[in-house]
């Protein structure tokens, strides 16, 4: 796995985690099968840090992760573009844990370096139309709470009303993980970031 770089911005990354790690006779057999296939998902030999964190919901992690395969896997907005949305979600909150896990996805679904990069920026003359609205619709709603009325048609001419509805879901379900990471203190797996991005993170716990 290539490291990603990570763009300018006011990225965050915690110093430490805020949270022990649930010991394996700790966990029930239902969250020892939840992590293992995490880890089957991810392709990865360990448990994600996220997931450590996520463990703790306990009978309640399992509908959770259901929603998450659903909002993430499923769903009517194409898979590009949620990466699109949840990168610029990342971006503009300085999360850097899923800025790097994110910017992976978005690679395997084919988007370029170059479109990654651009969505790290306030506006780019590369973006299509689709993109611009797209990206327009998240810093709204990051900055008001809401999609703009001016925006809002728009949103619905590219996705129509059940996507925008969606698009809605997508949004605030990262800034609510967002917040799970850098509250609890989730660090960032080695190999997502290159070390010189990882250095340069502004670390505030």
């Amino acid at each position: 796995m290539k490291p990603t770089p990570l763009p300018a911005g006011n990225w965050m990354l915690p110093n430490e985690s805020r949270l022990s790690r649930l010991p394996p006779e700790r966990q029930s057999l239902l969250q020892k099968l939840v992590l293992r296939i995490s880890r089957k998902q991810a392709g990865a030999a360990e448990d994600l840090n996220v997931f450590k964190a996520l463990v703790r919901l306990g009978p309640v992690l399992p509908p959770y992760l259901a929603f998450l395969r659903q909002i993430l896997m499923k769903g009517r907005i194409p898979r590009t573009d949620k990466e699109r949305i949840i990168l610029r979600v990342a971006w503009r909150l300085g999360c850097a844990y899923e800025w790097g896990h994110h910017a992976h996805m978005a690679a395997e679904l084919g988007i370029s370096d170059a479109e990654i990069r651009s969505i790290a920026a306030a506006d780019s003359p590369s973006w299509h139309a689709r993109t611009s609205v797209l990206m327009t619709a998240v810093d709204e709603l990051l900055d008001h709470r809401c999609v703009a009325a001016a925006t809002w048609p728009q949103l619905v001419d590219q996705l129509g009303e059940d996507q925008a509805v969606e698009f809605c879901m997508v949004v605030g379900h990262y800034v609510m993980v967002a917040g799970l990471i850098f509250s609890t203190g989730v660090q960032i797996e080695p190999g997502y970031l290159d070390e010189l991005s990882a250095a340069a993170i502004s670390n505030r716990s």
